[in-house]
């Protein structure tokens, strides 16, 4: 017997942003967001889509008077998931997102999104991409994952038109065998491989991009341990083999260590999780492959208990890396004969901060009233460091408010699922659990995405 249930939710937003490469200037943003999502659930199978989009009209205005002329600001995001049970000991699943998107239309949680330091604004990027999924069961223990996937980013439009086209094409495959251990632990030994086509690498100090072809291979073994039924965690490490940087004429592989770990917690009224990864990775589809920290960390919190405000939801999501890519340096033009040879390398460095909140305030059944603040800082540097280099980086924080109504054929899903559930219910630690919404696709440990995005999450609908 099949089920299924569609929520459809529209919304009514009006955000102000600002930047610190513009002082004393904003930008006045009036739109409209909508989202649809679609479950069917078969007896041997599950089906799902979600798609949403926003469109606003954006002011600029300036405190010195006048402003430019008005633009549109869009954002659209498109996730597919189907899962197949062969047998009672195999599934087979498969994924697929997608993602469009100007300037001011990228936010906080977008994990498609690329943000690039290197790049003035202007310019509407996209993200597609999918892969299927394998899961068979080997004993009441053990189990075997298998997967793959295909990534494609770019920009339709830009101000620069240099800036426009194909950025890189990404595809990975990866297997992992599962082992509980003990009522509490298991072990996850990891061998994944992906290749990346770059058209747009950076190449040297002086900012000049070219192709570049990226293989990597990583080994890994990860160890998860349930705490309690409320905490779980996992730590794990490995190293990476990667074919030589576009610089200079060497052949030496790139050997890189890399390490991740997580931590979750779902209390009655809150659930938090918290990971780092360092890894050797892409850092962004026109920059290049490089050593990157990265650190994030997720709360929802249900301020209000029981009665109709139990659904009040407060949310927020933070992300900081640190990443730095080999690039070629030109030598100095006047070379003291006596001192040492100048280095031919050099290295870009990039600082991405991103943080969300969201809150939403429930009126009624179906009806919200929702806020949200976002943050973003980019920042990059070279070594050597160019003549006349400014410091500093970009600052830009969006803050929005909005009213939002939502219909379902499922009466539950107009209402936040209740914190003082069961957190097994909620969160559910082991880290090859199978997707809860439409387009998620299976939680790596790793959460990154071929081209270096976090894959946790395809888009906002």
């Amino acid at each position: 017997m099949w089920e299924s249930d569609a929520t459809a939710r529209a919304a009514v937003a009006q955000s102000v942003a600002s930047s610190t490469e513009d002082i004393g200037a904003a930008s006045l943003l009036s739109g409209v967001e909508a989202s649809i999502e679609a479950v069917t659930l078969g007896p041997r199978s599950a089906y799902g889509v979600a798609a949403g989009g926003a469109y606003a009209r954006a002011f600029h205005v300036s405190v010195e008077g006048g402003g430019s002329a008005p633009e549109e600001s869009v954002s659209g995001e498109l996730a597919t998931y189907g899962e197949w049970a062969l047998s009672p000991h195999i599934d087979l699943s498969l994924d697929g997102a997608g993602y469009l998107a100007t300037e001011l239309g990228v936010r906080a949680g977008d994990a498609l999104a690329a943000r690039d330091p290197f790049l003035s604004g202007g310019r509407l990027q996209y993200t597609v991409g999918g892969g299927p999924g394998f899961s068979t069961v080997l004993s009441r223990r053990s189990s075997l994952h298998v997967s793959g996937g295909y990534e494609l980013a770019g920009a339709l439009d830009a101000d620069d038109a240099e800036a426009i086209g194909v950025d890189a094409h990404a595809a990975r495959a990866g297997i992992a065998y599962r082992r509980e251990i003990g009522a509490r632990d298991a072990l996850r030994p990891e061998l994944n491989y992906e290749y990346a086509h770059l058209y747009h690498a950076l190449l040297d100090v002086d900012l000049r991009r070219g192709p570049a072809d990226v293989h990597a291979a990583s080994a890994v073994l990860v160890e998860s341990h349930t705490f309690s039924r409320r905490l779980s965690g996992r730590v794990g490490g490995g190293v990476t083999v990667a074919s030589p940087p576009p610089i200079l004429a060497s052949a030496d592989l790139t050997v890189a260590p890399g390490a991740r770990a997580r931590l979750a917690y779902v209390g009655q009224r809150y659930q938090i999780s918290a990971a780092y990864a360092y890894e050797y990775t892409s850092l962004g589809p026109r920059i290049g492959f490089g050593q990157e920290h990265t650190a994030r960390a997720e709360v929802s919190f249900w301020p209000a208990r029981g009665g109709q405000h139990r659904d009040l939801l407060l949310t927020g999501t933070g992300r900081f890396s640190v990443g730095s890519a080999p690039v070629a340096a030109d030598p100095p033009i006047h070379e003291d004969p006596g001192a040492p040879r100048a280095s031919l390398e050099g290295s870009v460095t990039t600082y991405t901060a991103l943080a969300g909140v969201a809150l939403e305030v429930p009126f009624t059944r179906g009806l919200l009233l929702l806020g949200g603040f976002d943050l973003e800082y980019l920042h990059a540097t070279r070594d050597p460091t160019p003549p006349g280099e400014r410091g500093g980086g970009a600052l830009r924080t969006i803050w929005t408010i909005g009213l939002a109504g939502t219909l379902s054929t499922d009466r539950g899903a107009t209402v936040r699922l209740d914190p003082d559930a069961d957190p097994e219910e909620r969160l559910d630690p082991t880290p090859t659990a199978a997707p809860t919404r439409p387009g998620a696709p299976h939680e790596a440990d790793g959460g990154t995405s071929t081209l270096g995005r976090d894959h946790a999450d395809p888009g906002r609908p």
